[in-house]
């Protein structure tokens, strides 16, 4: 699943020329370009009927935008809102539900703390 939403972020137009490709799965690589996005699988579970699962799945995702400004994270999480809410595409999903925070991240240097707007997404797609 995180495969195809990566491809399903980036072939939005203007999420991409905020970000370019700076779309990852776990982790943001150090050095990467930002802003940025990261992808977190928090749970999944099939969806199961009498005859047990049907081949679906209902997955949160983590989606968080990282940024040197909290205006640019909330601009990509903005963008990815918009790419995301209500979308339906077959085998990549269908976005159900969403949830927003703002965070700062911490450290010893605050001139160096990045900004992250994280999003969770209800997806249920195909296994």
């Amino acid at each position: 699943m995180e495969e195809a939403l990566i491809a399903v972020l980036l072939a939005d137009t203007a999420l991409a020329a905020l970000v370019g490709n700076s779309v990852f799965p776990v982790a943001r690589p150090q050095g990467s370009t930002l802003p940025a996005i990261v992808l977190h699988r928090i749970g999944s579970a099939p969806l199961n009927a009498d005859d047990g699962e049907v081949g679906l799945e209902n997955a949160r995702m983590q989606i968080d935008c990282w940024a040197r400004t909290y205006t640019e994270a909330k601009h990509t999480a903005h963008a990815v809102m918009l790419r995301l809410s209500g979308f339906e595409g077959g085998a990549h999903g269908t976005v159900l539900q969403s949830i927003e925070r703002d965070l700062r991240e911490g450290g010893g240097n605050a001139a160096a703390y990045l900004f992250r707007a994280s999003l969770d997404f209800i997806i249920w797609s195909e296994r």
